[in-house]
């Protein structure tokens, strides 16, 4: 039996044992309390034999140290399982992530051992690491986890520091299958030593591995809800189906398969498909824009969200069925999932969209008109669609794709394929036409010219200037905008939401200089303060999208990007560059497009592929790419545009937020 020579709850359990009875008051008195720490050690001591204290020596630096970097990624002690006797341990791959001298497995006798690195499971954030020993260690059997009730209590068990001191973190099984199906979820709180050590049950099995991780969208790096009450483990039949492959050092990825939803919202139940990625294993199977998909490896599915995650636990080589239903019949395809697709290279016609139904005046005397349309409403001059299309034209079609909103045309150029013709089909004042064009890339020089409605004479009476304010937050902000009367839903104005360097501490006094500007080309400006005077912080990631929320619900707006002063000509790259690139990346709910200076130092945030759904455009103040700093190059290869402003003024800002409605 291991001494435990320190055990520190940082949770008091309060979960019943089961958990189909209500806890009874009896459950709240000294001598429960008590079976119950005796319980957690116990459980503790029985897997503690096998867990591994990890030193990772002479850690490298990476772009965008210092202050922004998490305290996970500067300095972190880390554990590990041991899963065979001959020296095989499982950890988190956070001690893999930046380049370092050497790596060192301390054994529960403190024995001090150099480690190799055999395979990493960038899927689930998992190395499997070797170590040369003559005295057989002590292996966790992984495929012995039973299925642990939702409520059940857990425990989570790791060693922290040079003396190895067990850590114990306990609370309940919160839920299974989350990020998209890989995941178990407890509420044990946990620090990055825990990570890489095991999630138990009360009677000692191991039911997962913890791992460091957060929802979509929830933060900008997966280091940041340690110690928050949410934690996250790999099921431990899951690893334990992994064992052999990583023993044989065979990396392994996640599967993809290259489909775009139609519907706007994952949860709505609708799973048509706008478009399928360009040589990506849904287009070899097959697959075209425009199916449904019924089920996914025989598990049926209602909505988009269920897709992602029926494919979730999938990895890169896998196959599985399909069944699709076109045109009313139902068809069943294999499908073999691929470690990488080709980035997205997203394109422009040049038009303006919107969406016209039986209520609109124009639309109400055509009889076909119950169904949505989408309306050229304006062509931005020298794009593709200059000369070809006209306002009023309605787009019934891209190539195979069915157009029924705004969405699923942008989604289609999204994912369209470089110097490749379209045919549209268009109905013009009741005539079908067929027009095909070459759309050109998004990526490149910003174009200069824009629509007249964008750029009409400067205001006589120049938009307001006014406070913003959430009651629960310090931060000072201010928007430009016109006065409530004047506004009308079909101006789809566009929103820029400014982030100021934290010195500045007047948000209306700095929007002055952007009123008449904002009211010419219709968009709305919103600027925001750090709450610090000498920084922005991770948590105001929150605070900035809530603010934009707030300013979508009280001006009618169509599209919304984030910026910094550093995208104007002239303006210093400030700490609100590095806060406006950390916002949009793991905020890609709210904002389309991002601006900064090329001089802006990228915070250590996890870089995710471009989705067709969400896409996101980056601008920076640059003539040429070769002018553009070296981390554009990984956004690049994960499919964000990069479109070139040269020396930008406000004006020119404004014009590319307003380009951002376009397709």
């Amino acid at each position: 039996m291991v001494n435990l020579k320190t055990v520190h709850c940082f949770t008091v359990v309060t979960a019943c044992l089961l958990s189909s009875t209500v806890c009874s008051a009896q459950n709240d008195t000294a001598e429960y309390r008590q079976a119950m720490a005796r319980a957690v050690r116990s459980a503790a001591e029985r897997v503690l034999p096998s867990i591994v204290s990890i030193e990772v020596i002479g850690v490298a630096e990476v772009a965008g140290g210092g202050k922004q970097q998490s305290e996970v990624a500067q300095d972190a002690p880390s554990c590990g399982i041991v899963v065979d006797a001959d020296g095989y341990i499982v950890a988190s791959d956070i001690i893999v992530r930046r380049p370092s001298a050497s790596m060192l497995v301390v054994l529960p006798d403190a024995t001090r051992l150099a480690a190799t690195l055999v395979a990493r499971d960038y899927h689930r954030g998992l190395v499997m690491l070797r170590v040369e020993t003559k005295t057989p260690l002590v292996p966790i059997d992984l495929a012995a986890a039973v299925n642990t009730p939702i409520g059940s209590t857990v425990v989570a068990v790791g060693r922290y520091g040079g003396d190895r001191s067990p850590m114990v973190s306990s609370g309940i099984l919160s839920a299974t299958g989350r990020l998209e199906g890989t995941m178990l979820q407890s509420d044990a709180r946990v620090s990055p030593s825990f990570y890489g050590g095991p999630l138990v049950d009360l009677y000692g099995n191991v039911i997962g591995v913890l791992v460091p991780a957060v929802a979509e969208g929830g933060a900008p790096d997966d280091t940041s809800w340690y110690d928050s009450g949410i934690a996250f483990a790999v099921p431990s039949p899951v690893l334990a189906n992994k064992l052999a492959r990583l023993r044989a050092g065979e990396d392994i990825r996640k599967g993809l398969i290259g489909i775009v939803p139609k519907a706007k919202d994952p949860y709505a139940e609708d799973t048509e498909l706008a478009a399928v990625r360009s040589r990506s294993p849904a287009e070899k199977s097959g697959i075209e824009p425009g199916d449904s998909v019924v089920a996914i490896g025989g598990k049926p599915v209602r909505m988009f969200q269920q897709i992602k995650q029926a494919l979730g636990p999938y990895d890169a080589g896998e196959s599985l069925e399909i069944t699709l239903r076109r045109n009313g019949e139902t068809r069943t395809v294999n499908v073999t999932l691929a470690e990488s697709i080709p980035p997205l290279s997203p394109q422009r016609l040049g038009v303006w969209l919107t969406e016209e139904t039986a209520g609109d005046s124009e639309a109400a005397d055509d009889e076909a008109s119950e169904s949505p349309k989408v309306v050229v409403r304006a062509v931005v001059p020298d794009t593709a669609a200059d000369g070809s299309l006209n306002p009023g034209d309605v787009i019934k079609q891209i190539n195979q794709t069915e157009i029924t909103d705004v969405a699923t045309a942008g989604r289609t150029m999204i994912t369209a394929v470089a110097d490749e013709e379209l045919t549209l089909a268009v109905d013009r004042d009741g005539e079908s036409l067929e027009i095909k064009l070459t759309p050109t890339s998004i990526a490149g020089p910003t174009l200069k010219k824009t629509i007249d409605a964008w750029s009409g004479e400067p205001l006589e009476n120049p938009w307001d200037v006014q406070e913003l304010r959430l009651p629960d937050v310090p931060n000072l902000a201010a928007y430009v905008a016109p006065k409530p009367d004047e506004m009308t839903a079909d101006q789809a104005l566009a929103l820029l939401v400014l982030l100021l360097p934290p010195e500045t501490r007047d948000p209306q006094q700095a929007l002055q200089a952007w009123r008449g500007a904002a009211g010419q080309a219709g968009v709305v400006v919103c600027a925001i303060c750090s709450e610090d005077e000498q920084r922005w912080q991770q948590k105001e990631i929150d605070v900035v999208s809530r603010m934009a929320t707030l300013m979508a619900q009280r001006v009618p707006v169509s599209v919304s990007a984030v910026a910094a002063n550093g995208a104007i000509k002239d303006s210093p790259a400030s700490a609100a560059d590095s806060m406006v690139i950390a916002m949009a990346l793991s905020d890609r709910k709210n904002f389309a497009g991002i601006a900064v200076s090329a001089d802006a130092k990228p915070p250590a945030v996890r870089l995710r592929e471009n989705e067709p759904d969400r896409a996101l455009e980056i601008m920076l103040p640059i003539e040429s790419l070769d002018d553009g700093p070296t981390w554009l190059a990984p956004l690049t290869t994960a499919g964000y545009p990069i479109s070139l402003g040269g020396e930008t003024e406000i004006g020119d800002l404004l014009r590319w937020v307003r380009l951002l409605q376009t397709i």
